[in-house]
């Protein structure tokens, strides 16, 4: 592959955001980060798995977990004074880097981890959020978790409320607002394949 591509997915719960990822990935050849990225995490900085399956795109609490002081966080233009980090913030600076290592090796999709912002100023980069209404993620859900639809709803709206909080911290933009993205498509409008070939045109693969 001659010209490099960095594909940065954002999704809502339950709109095949992942399957849309991985689709790409094995048309092109490439990579996709996602828990694929949290097993890099571990393994370089000699971290457990499971320290780092909790900490993954949660919302930072204040003194929730770890020291009242601590690194500021380099990636929020706009932080309060007095606020202080957690463990949830050292994480993401290792996160960071670790997104940032493996962009720099060559073309690959990342999956979430306010990964876009990371990587805003690589000009090979492609913000993309992949949606979709809420009775197919439901749906989704429901056929992916074996639960039942007030569960899938339940789970839906706890996952997105922790992307949008995770995200809207680390970053200086809004998770989810068209504004964000270069590009956002609709899984329950065009499914995933309709997707995966609207990307591939948008790149001209």
């Amino acid at each position: 592959m001659s010209k490099r591509f960095i594909l940065c997915i954002s999704r809502q719960f339950g709109s095949n955001g992942r399957i849309v990822g991985e689709a790409l990935a094995e048309e092109m050849g490439i990579t996709c980060y996602d828990k694929k990225l949290l097993e890099k995490i571990a393994s370089e900085h000699n971290l457990s798995e499971e320290y780092v399956m909790q900490a993954d795109e949660k919302p930072v609490r204040m003194f929730s977990r770890g020291f009242p002081m601590g690194f500021r966080n380099p990636y929020k233009l706009d932080y309060i004074e007095s606020l202080y980090y957690t463990f949830n913030d050292n994480f993401f600076s290792i996160q960071a880097q670790t997104i940032k290592n493996i962009a720099s090796e060559g073309s690959c999709i990342i999956i979430g981890r306010v990964a876009d912002f990371i990587l805003r100023d690589d000009p090979d980069m492609l913000s993309i959020f992949v949606h979709a209404d809420l009775k197919y993620r439901i749906k989704t859900v429901m056929e992916r978790e074996g639960v039942d639809k007030g569960k899938a709803e339940q789970m839906i709206k706890k996952k997105d409320k922790n992307r949008q909080n995770y995200y809207n911290f680390y970053s200086d933009k809004k998770w989810g607002e068209c504004v964000t993205y270069d590009f956002s498509v609709s899984t329950s409008k065009f499914g995933v394949d309709g997707a995966v070939r609207s990307i591939l045109k948008l790149i001209d693969y």
